[in-house]
């Protein structure tokens, strides 16, 4: 069972790297820590407006990690890895959904939402309370509170 600190660092991790990534422009969207002793994992999963770029997730990967070892986060040897979201990412948040107006996405509702379980339509519009969808020509309209998550619809 992990330790109460354990537990807390992938936590303590985003506090200590949200303003690094802040000051580059780039949004920390989520964060990994998995493994143990010399085998341990820091992800970090960052995003910008139009993308990331190698020299902005190298800017990023060089203060985050100075900063982990300055302060000893990680109490052994680690790797630290920075990347882009991939497209088979869930996506859960209103940002997630409005990254992706225009693409196709499924979205799964909590169980107790009402309606279908899944729906799958075009992101049409996405805010802070909901997603809207075109589905087979009409506007389907998702409150965020009863998204579990959704995924985008690859091409292939």
């Amino acid at each position: 069972m992990a330790t109460t600190d354990e537990a807390r660092l992938p936590e303590r991790v985003r506090e200590l790297a949200s303003p690094l990534a802040d000051d580059l422009d780039v949004e920390l969207v989520d964060v990994e820590v998995k493994g143990s002793g010399t085998r341990r994992l820091v992800r970090l999963v960052a995003d910008a407006e139009g993308g990331l770029d190698v020299d902005v997730i190298a800017a990023l990967s060089r203060r985050v990690g100075s900063a982990l070892d300055e302060r000893d986060l990680i109490p052994s040897s680690y790797t630290l890895e920075v990347t882009s979201p991939g497209v088979d990412r869930p996506l859960r948040r209103p940002r997630d959904f409005a990254r992706n107006v225009g693409r196709e996405v499924r979205l799964v509702r909590e169980q107790d939402a009402p309606g279908d379980r899944e729906v799958t339509g075009t992101v049409v519009v996405a805010d802070d309370s909901s997603v809207t969808l075109e589905v087979d020509g009409d506007e389907v309209v998702v409150p965020l509170a009863d998204i579990d998550h959704g995924k985008v619809v690859l091409p292939w």
